[in-house]
């Protein structure tokens, strides 16, 4: 089995430009979710704060994060 690196996952998690976008602006990205269906970085939306619902900009899921960048990184999750 081939693990993956932080920077391969990192290719991978921040594939959509407009998630560059938000990364390249400075913004606090180890808040956001980890789509659960294709596992890259999604965007919160709305109901996030009582329901952790969230939406992928690649695959289109919406609805429920598991994890958010940080946890999904500290536990290596993306190996």
């Amino acid at each position: 089995m081939i693990k993956t690196n932080v920077n391969k996952y990192f290719n991978h998690g921040f594939s959509n430009p407009m998630l560059q976008q938000y990364a390249n602006e400075g913004a606090n990205v180890l808040v956001l979710p980890i789509c659960p269906k294709c596992e890259r970085i999604g965007l919160r939306d709305k109901g996030w704060a009582l329901y952790k619902t969230m939406a992928c900009p690649h695959c289109g899921y919406n609805g429920r994060a598991t994890h958010q960048l940080k946890a999904y990184l500290d536990e290596e999750l993306y190996n």
